[in-house]
């Protein structure tokens, strides 16, 4: 078990990887900050993407999923200092309360921000995500500097291709949210004619997407990659292009251009964090966003209206940009 420092800022990870992706940033500014020693916790899969890196001092995996009895048994035993939690759960926050944890920092979902010490609003606030989590931070801290790029760096070994390469990620959690797998197709062809290696990445439920759009002209590493190489492949990238995803987010935070697609979801809130990255979407489809997991508009307007050469030029602004 790793040792955890007493009397540290306890940062709470979602267990999404484009929620936790954008925890990233904030870790970066609460390190300008100096409060001192932080350690995150949630569950394993994405406290490992933090691991042994500067942007933290322990990791801690949940054990399950820890009630909020069992995890204010954690903060209280560690005697921490503050506790910040930015997941639209109750259960951080009330564990933190249940701990008498003096400094409880997070959002008002789920009834949160009952227990807590400075609270703010997420879903009804404007703007992009991360200026959300930075508007509650700023009610602890109101000097608070602006919202950092994370510039993370996995800090992990890959063997890259010789030439300039691309990421490609196909896959997402809604349908609805997916640019059709042909234009990935078509995409991918045209890279490799351009001179560009191809590496498609996604999660093991997503290798039959990613091995059509990678055939015999791209490099599929679906499903045989941790979060952390996935990281380091887009960290090494000359660009990346992906849905509204969790990868997309983290790709952002590390620093690659990135290009993101939108369809039934916004860019205005969800577009990826970082110095080189952009969301895009078709404009005049009256169903689009709709915020629905499946698309019941024949033909899937708002994605397969986005065409293969927009795509390439887009991503030829943000290469050459």
């Amino acid at each position: 078990m790793a040792v955890i420092p007493d009397r540290a800022t306890w940062v709470r990870f979602p267990r999404f990887v484009g929620d936790a992706a954008m925890q990233l940033p904030v870790l970066r500014l609460l390190r300008e900050l100096d409060l001192g020693p932080i350690v995150v916790w949630g569950p394993k899969t994405t406290v490992g993407l933090v691991a042994d890196t500067w942007f933290c001092d322990a990791a801690l995996p949940d054990e399950g999923k820890p009630g909020p009895f069992e995890m204010a048994r954690i903060l209280r035993n560690h005697r921490a200092a503050r506790s910040i939690h930015f997941p639209k759960s109750l259960r951080p926050a009330l564990a933190a309360w249940l701990a008498r944890v003096p400094e409880r920092i997070g959002v008002d979902e789920s009834l949160a921000g009952l227990f807590n010490t400075h609270s703010g609003p997420f879903w009804d606030a404007e703007g992009p995500f991360l200026l959300r989590y930075h508007a509650v931070l700023k009610r602890r801290w109101p000097d608070l500097p602006p919202m950092p790029y994370a510039d993370f760096d996995p800090a992990v070994a890959i063997d890259k291709p010789a030439e300039r390469y691309l990421c490609l990620m196909p896959g997402s959690t809604w349908p609805s949210k997916a640019w059709p797998v042909d234009h990935y197709r078509t995409l991918l062809l045209k890279a490799r004619s351009e001179g560009y290696a191809v590496a498609v990445l996604g999660s093991p439920d997503e290798a039959a997407t990613c091995a059509a759009v990678a055939g015999r002209e791209g490099l599929d590493l679906c499903g045989k990659t941790t979060l952390k190489e996935a990281a380091a492949w887009m960290r090494g990238a000359t660009a990346v292009l992906g849905n509204d995803s969790g990868l997309s987010h983290l790709a952002a935070a590390c620093g690659a251009p990135v290009l993101a697609l939108y369809g039934a979801t916004d860019p205005g809130g969800s577009t990826p964090w970082g110095p080189k990255s952009r969301g895009l979407r078709k404009e005049g489809v009256p169903c689009a966003p709709c915020f629905k997991p499946a698309c019941f508009t024949p033909g899937h307007p708002c994605l397969a209206g986005i065409g293969p050469d927009q795509v390439w030029a887009e991503l030829q602004g943000l290469i050459t940009g």
